[in-house]
């Protein structure tokens, strides 16, 4: 099995940290600039984690979903690269409070892309990609 190790992106937190000590720019922009990572919001923050692996017959590509329903995921396959995305809407005590999210990835090459399937079960959402059968490995007899 062969795995991929996905860098999460830097928190605003640490890359504002990172940037207050550089000697770049000014100690007011710098310093303007904590405050603008603060109060935005950031698309690090809400995306999925996420694994990618592959064995003899199928790439899989794993998201963490916990809370959500399968009406509240959108899965769409363009050009080779997946997205999921969701929006989903709570209302409590006469407040109504929205979360969404969206991530894509790039689908391997050698793919079969039309037996692309998903499933959500007990908060993770697995997409399986089944490899062409030109892709996959086969044993050959020397004679």
């Amino acid at each position: 099995m062969k795995l991929i190790r996905y860098e999460y992106p830097q928190t605003p937190a640490v890359s504002a940290f990172n940037r207050l000590f550089d000697l770049g720019g000014s100690s007011m922009e710098r310093a303007a600039s904590l405050f603008d990572d603060f109060f935005s919001n950031t698309a690090g923050f809400n995306q999925p984690a996420a694994d990618l692996y592959e064995d003899e017959h199928n790439c899989y590509a794993r998201f963490e979903l916990p809370g959500l329903k399968k009406d509240e995921v959108d899965l769409e396959l363009e050009n080779s690269v997946l997205t999921i995305s969701s929006v989903a809407k709570e209302k409590s005590e006469g407040s109504e409070f929205q979360t969404s999210f969206q991530r894509s990835i790039s689908v391997p090459d050698g793919v079969d892309l039309g037996r692309i399937a998903a499933s959500l079960e007990d908060g993770v959402l697995t997409v399986t990609m089944p490899k062409a059968e030109a892709r996959k490995p086969r044993q050959i007899t020397v004679s």
